[in-house]
């Protein structure tokens, strides 16, 4: 359309191209700012340390070839400048962004796979290459100028080598003061953020004046500001929007005027030109395929690698605008450039989705392992592996409660894994890593003070972590860490307070994928206990149970079993026959029987349990039961199925408002049950989302927990939890 003269002589007027010049380099200079604020500076270093071959190879190999090839076809494509231009083109051509990639990798849903994480390496030392091989070109005025401009190419250099000395010690002190006076939870000066905003603008403009282009002041302005809370999350939620919406198209429509097919009269020096950037995009393959000497993948990982990293975007597109506006190429090499640079993305990107498909964390594992992952199958005397999230500090006095409660001396220490989750915002890349307790001491953020929290006011060592991720990928996270850390009971917080009332559609989301994708037993905890229960012994802490029968039920059961001992605990056992229930196996009635038989043996004339065993035949004596226990307890745990063929969920599912607690967890969860001051924790068992696993599983499993437990013989034939078939 815009080769139409009528079409262009409407829209496309000199003067209003001029304003919309203007726009576009603003949105330039912004997308660099933004982009380099997301960067998360302190992962710089080790994640070059990690992959530096890889990102080295991937570069290095796809520049040579590609110049190579160039200068073997330089003569047949007349539109691009000599000199050392075609270098810098080509740099570009071979560069990954970690903008770019992190992206198409959030769109694809690959941030938080190992393939991802690779890919975010590599780019981050394609960052670090680039930026050293591009400041050559970017301190002189062109790259075809040669000596004659040598002295305003050195005094160009000087002077922003003293633009970056003001904004690394002037500037930077003076954002940290600003981040400093933040009280942690508030928001940021509105009058700094608008002071902050018009900052990267300003350098922009200086730095171009000095001689250069915009790119080194926005990307100053950028790496100086910390990524994340307080700071760095404000302006990129106040910009990010604006920037997508309304200024990037500005660059659009530049890019699509400048964008002629009809200039490609020139078919050869169309082809040859093709031909040197197909090279460098088979390069990235070949070192791919190199990788494979350093990281043990396979080859459809190493093609796959090569496929992310020759995606392009916004980055490449704004600096080619610059290299046309320069007359550093002609108009039929810039639209080559241009349409190359849409074609392999739109062809590599359905390729990543079609062929890589990450597996759940917990699939391949074998039967004996996943039997293990069980509260249950876990000796009384044997350590549980409790990994804990926590969105905010408000979840802190709740998970140390029932932390506490399962701590008993005569029992097995409880290993806890506290793991802060934060939501990704202001930064480019998820990060998963364990968190620093030096950093206790300086107390800087929530972390800080979640973490000090913990270790403070929890009697065993904790080993704890941090993960910022978004929501709809953090599952992954969670699964892995506790995959990776072996862990038997993940502890989630339902999203209930105010602080996170207005996440509540990602957080349940958050909890069903963990549900589905767990390598071991999940909790979902919500948290009504006021703080005064906090370690409390004179006060006893009260807990319910009810028990209908089934692998989530048997969890929640053995959970409760490891608080026996406790002397600031007192415990009620609901055991509640289903009269018309149908019996789904033997072996389920068996695994339920020696369970509740263990159980009460070993409290026989203990004061602080109490057992009571009833006959429900319809829901509403069901429900009759449960709401007896109203402002009775202060904890009531529970299991969220009682099998995939329950008659009592097939009656109350369509009543069920929260489908991740479960029929009798949902209606505890109610606003209106308990008055809010009752706490509820609802157990899930690994395996699939309905709790159904092979009776052979069962068999196999029984046989490997018995050889952990000390019970009677016949308890140990049947000591185990795993899900029903």
């Amino acid at each position: 359309m815009g080769r139409d003269k009528k079409m262009t002589n409407l829209m496309f007027q000199p003067e209003n191209m001029l304003l919309n010049n203007t726009i576009s380099a603003i949105a330039g200079i912004y997308f660099i700012f933004i982009n380099s604020l997301k960067m998360d500076k302190s992962r710089l270093l080790p994640a070059v340390k990690s992959s530096w071959h890889v990102g080295l190879i991937t570069y290095l190999v796809p520049w040579a070839l590609s110049i190579h090839v160039f200068y073997q076809v330089q003569g047949n494509i007349p539109g691009i400048v000599g000199g050392s231009f075609p270098v810098y083109l080509l740099v570009v051509s071979a560069r990954s962004y970690i903008a770019v990639i992190a992206n198409a990798l959030g769109e694809l849903n690959l941030l938080s796979s190992e393939l991802g994480q690779l890919a975010i390496s590599s780019a981050t030392v394609h960052e670090l290459i680039g930026w050293f091989l591009m400041c050559a070109g970017l301190l002189m005025q062109g790259p075809n100028k040669g000596s004659d401009d040598r002295r305003k190419g050195i005094l160009t250099m000087l002077s922003l080598f003293a633009l970056t000395l003001f904004s690394i010690f002037v500037l930077r002190p003076l954002i940290l003061q600003v981040i400093r006076k933040t009280s942690d939870g508030k928001p940021v000066n509105a009058n700094y953020v608008r002071a902050i905003l018009l900052a990267p603008l300003i350098t922009g403009v200086l730095s171009d004046v000095l001689g250069s282009t915009f790119f080194p002041g926005a990307l100053l302005m950028g790496l100086i500001i910390p990524a994340g809370p307080p700071l760095g999350s404000v302006l990129v939620e106040k910009c990010e929007l604006i920037l997508s919406e309304i200024l990037l198209p500005f660059l659009y429509i530049r890019v699509g005027v400048l964008t002629n097919v009809y200039s490609i009269t020139n078919r050869e020096a169309f082809g040859y030109f093709h031909m040197t950037l197909a090279t460098g995009y088979a390069g990235k393959v070949a070192g791919s395929l190199l990788s494979i000497l350093f990281f043990k993948t396979s080859l459809r990982n190493a093609f796959l690698l090569a496929f992310i990293l020759n995606i392009k975007g916004v980055l490449e597109l704004t600096i080619s605008v610059r290299f046309r506006m320069f007359k550093f190429m002609d108009e039929t090499i810039y639209t080559a450039f241009v349409l190359s640079n849409m074609l392999v993305s739109a062809i590599m990107a359905p390729l990543i989705q079609i062929f890589y498909k990450p597996q759940t964390r917990h699939e391949g594992s074998d039967s004996t392992e996943i039997c293990t992952r069980t509260v249950q199958a876990t000796p009384l005397v044997s350590q549980l592996r409790v990994l804990c999230c926590i969105h905010c500090e408000d979840n802190v006095p709740g998970i140390l409660t029932l932390l506490n409660a399962m701590n008993v001396i005569e029992n097995g220490p409880i290993g806890s894994y506290p793991v802060h989750l934060t939501e990704l915002i202001g930064r480019s890349t998820p990060l998963l890593e364990p968190y620093d307790t030096k950093n206790m001491r300086r107390m800087r953020d929530s972390t800080d003070r979640i973490m000090k929290a913990l270790s403070k006011y929890f009697s065993v060592t904790i080993q704890p972590f941090r993960i910022i991720s978004p929501y709809k990928i953090m599952h992954d996270f969670i699964c892995k860490l506790a995959q990776d850390e072996c862990i038997h009971l993940i502890i989630l917080p339902f999203p209930e307070s105010l602080e996170i009332l207005g996440k509540t559609t990602s957080l349940r989301s958050l909890i069903l994928g963990v549900e589905e994708q767990s390598p071991c037993t999940v909790g979902i905890f919500l948290d009504r206990c006021p703080p005064r229960y906090l370690g409390s012994t004179e006060l006893p802490f009260k807990v319910a149970v009810f028990f209908f029968g089934g692998a989530d039920d048997r969890e929640a059961l053995a959970l409760v079993m490891r608080m026996l001992g406790n002397p600031g605990v007192r415990i009620k056992f609901f055991r509640i026959h289903l009269t018309g229930e149908l019996q789904e196996n033997y072996m389920k009635k068996n695994l339920d029987d020696c369970l509740v038989k263990e159980f009460r043996d070993k409290n026989i004339g203990n004061p602080g349990v109490e057992y009571h065993e009833l006959e429900a035949n319809v829901s509403v004596q069901v429900m009759d039961t449960i709401r007896s226990v109203e402002n009775k307890y202060d904890l009531v745990v529970v299991g969220k199925r009682r099998g995939p063929k329950s008659r009592l969920d097939e009656e109350m599912n369509p009543w069920v408002e929260h489908k991740e607690l479960g029929v009798i967890g949902d209606m505890l969860a109610s606003s209106d049950f308990g008055g809010g001051f009752m706490s509820v924790l609802v157990m899930h068992c690994l395996g699939s989302i309905d709790g159904s696993m092979r009776i052979s599983d069962n068999v196999h499993c029984l046989d490997q927990v018995a050889e952990n437990r000390d019970s009677e013989s016949l308890l140990k034939k049947f000591r185990f939890s795993g899900p029903d078939s």
